[in-house]
């Protein structure tokens, strides 16, 4: 959570810094990237491609009926209209109901092959968006905990939902669309100079502007686009940081602050929309008077030719709805650039994301046994790789031991238990389980051989079976078997059996939570624990009944306790004392008391309930 929402120092109103880091804003694309980008995301399409080959060839169907109604027209008015009002006969098979019919064909064609191209780029937009959301899903989870360090939640989940649905109207109305606007326009200017090349010619003078017209607006709107993105993510980070510290900023009082800092984050993303909007509906009013006043210029000159008798009435009326229909391909393809620009800036964002690679290595080490053996040799450790927090740490726990960790609140203690599990990898030194290296193990073989035992328990929605068994398919009595000796019986009868719902009016106070994490170490049975038993959270008699469960999984496995308890610490084979990322004392309880070092301070300094500060 951020200072300001926890009620720590805020910025002042105004002066709110983008992140830095992997959140800061990214730099301006150029334009070979694009092109690159794209072909990135067609390796999530080209299963479905069969759609997209399906969509492109209703393309020139498509065209072909719209470019068919302009020309009909020229024929009804020069054919079966002129005729009538000269009073001469109709030559050739073209009567007023024969356009008409064949008029009526070609509207049903056009629109009848537009739904089946719509249809066939949904189709594959769908299964394309569904890939692309599954991998950023599976590569944020595989990564190590220095990724999750730097990152809000927020900002990664708007690269799955806002950045992916952005690419949603590409491949609707994006790509594919401007591939069909750009036929559209060298057809219609192929029958135009087929009809005349002289009215083709005063068409065309308004060209350059269109060009220039284009050019500015796809400038700016990619501007616009990099900052709507930037400002989503951080309104969206900044939103679930104040909803997970919603209690603080309650008890502190720091409703009012959060809501204008929430106020102001909107407000960043609120006015980059704004202005991309205005640039967006500028372009289609600029195009409409651009395309007025090119049919201002075709009546004019067409119109004296008309009366010179060098063009029909019916090709003048003829150019000039294709002149219209010139201009909706046009205006679309301006419009599609602001849709491509904010696809291309969310693509960006979304392989920055897929590019990072902050895993913690992986071997193929996987045996059958686990005996529980720990080592630490000469361990150096820093989160932001520059501050140490852990300096030459060396430990040795035997098979089924207790190793007890413990020391002044960041001293390294629980770093320490989150290198064993390989969630950080130490720039110096080894952590072996079993004499081998844990980036040696295979990542399931060792998540396998221990289990952690945490203090924020993270209580999933499904029923009680699925937040102990966690997607190993564990039996059902195996499970109940877990919560009893987990001393969650009293819970399971209160909630109706282990099949009972989490998350709909029946969540776990933070003691049964507790519990609830012990019972998935005992479902799992693991070889080594590492567990930090603090229970100032919990009520005195939930804490005996976590203590009488913490005693069923220390029992003949190997443990790293990040302990609290001074009878916890008693029965520990060895206790570390850790100071400042170094560790300075280790021994029995009698050995260090005996010293008179750091250890006999804190328990001289232990709280009347037998708790170390």
């Amino acid at each position: 959570m951020s200072q300001s929402a926890t009620g720590q120092t805020a910025q002042p109103q105004g002066k709110r810094e983008a992140p830095a880091g992997p959140e800061a804003q990214p730099a301006v694309r150029q334009r070979g990237q694009d092109w690159t980008l794209l072909k990135r995301f067609w390796a999530f399409a080209r299963q479905d491609r069969r759609w997209l080959i399906l969509g492109l060839l209703g393309l020139p169907a498509m065209t072909g009926a719209g470019l068919l109604q302009p020309w009909l027209i020229k024929v009804a008015i020069d054919g079966p209209i002129a005729a009538s009002v000269t009073g001469a006969e109709v030559a050739g098979p073209w009567t007023l109901g024969t356009v008409a019919a064949v008029f009526l064909a070609a509207v049903v064609a056009e629109y009848g092959f537009r739904g089946l191209q719509l249809y066939a780029l949904q189709k594959l937009g769908f299964r394309a968006l569904g890939r692309l959301r599954r991998a950023i899903f599976v590569h944020v989870l595989g990564q190590g905990g220095r990724f999750f360090d730097t990152r809000t939640t927020g900002s990664l989940l708007t690269r799955t939902t806002t950045d992916v649905e952005a690419l949603g109207e590409v491949l609707t109305f994006g790509i594919v669309g401007i591939v069909g606007d750009v036929i559209d326009i060298v057809a219609i200017i192929a029958v135009m100079v087929a009809l005349d090349l002289k009215l083709t010619a005063m068409s065309m003078l308004v060209a350059p502007v269109i060009v220039l017209v284009v050019n500015f607006f796809r400038r700016q709107l990619r501007k616009y686009s990099n900052e709507i993105r930037r400002s989503m993510a951080q309104s969206s980070g900044y939103y679930q940081e104040a909803l997970s510290g919603a209690r603080i900023i309650q008890l502190h009082g720091r409703q009012q602050t959060t809501q204008d800092e929430y106020r102001e984050l909107n407000y960043a993303y609120l006015h980059a929309y704004r202005i991309s909007n205005i640039y967006d509906a500028s372009l289609y009013a600029v195009m409409d008077g651009v395309a007025s006043l090119c049919i201002a210029l075709l009546i004019w000159y067409g119109g004296g030719r008309a009366l010179q008798g060098a063009v029909t009435v019916g090709l003048l009326v003829a150019f000039i709805q294709y002149i219209q229909r010139l201009f909706i391909p046009i205006r679309e393809l301006s419009a599609k650039v602001a849709t491509i620009e904010r696809a291309l800036s969310a693509l960006e964002r979304i392989f920055g994301l897929l590019d990072v690679h902050e895993e913690v290595r992986e071997g193929a080490f996987a045996p059958e046994r686990v005996r529980g053996e720990i080592a630490l040799e000469g361990v150096d450790f820093a989160y932001d790789g520059k501050n140490l927090v852990l300096r030459g740490v060396s430990l040795q726990v035997g098979p089924g031991q207790v190793l007890a960790l413990v020391g002044p609140t960041g001293s390294g203690k629980t770093t320490v238990a989150k290198l064993l599990t390989h969630m950080y990898e130490p720039p110096d030194g080894r952590v072996k389980l079993d004499g081998v290296p844990v980036e040696q193990w295979q990542a399931a073989a060792l998540r396998r051989a221990i289990g952690v035992v945490q203090q924020d328990v993270i209580e999933f929605s499904g029923s009680l079976y699925d937040n102990v068994d966690l997607g190993r398919g564990l039996g059902r009595e195996h499970v109940a078997r877990a919560l009893n000796d987990a001393c969650l019986g009293d819970v399971v009868e209160r909630l109706g059996g282990i099949d009972a719902q989490l998350g709909e009016g029946m969540a776990l106070s933070a003691g049964e939570r507790q519990l609830l994490s012990v019972a998935r170490i005992l479902a799992a049975d693991p070889a080594v624990v590492v567990l930090d038993e603090a229970t100032a959270s919990i009520d005195s008699l939930t804490e005996q009944k976590l203590q009488q469960a913490i005693e069923r999984v220390l029992a003949g496995r190997t443990a790293v306790v990040v302990a609290h308890r001074l009878s916890t610490i008693r029965r520990a084979d060895c206790i570390a004392v850790l100071r400042r990322g170094e560790l300075v004392e280790k021994g029995t309880h009698d050995e260090l008391m005996q010293n008179g070092g750091l250890y006999a301070e804190l328990v001289a300094s232990a709280d009347r309930q037998g708790h170390l500060a």
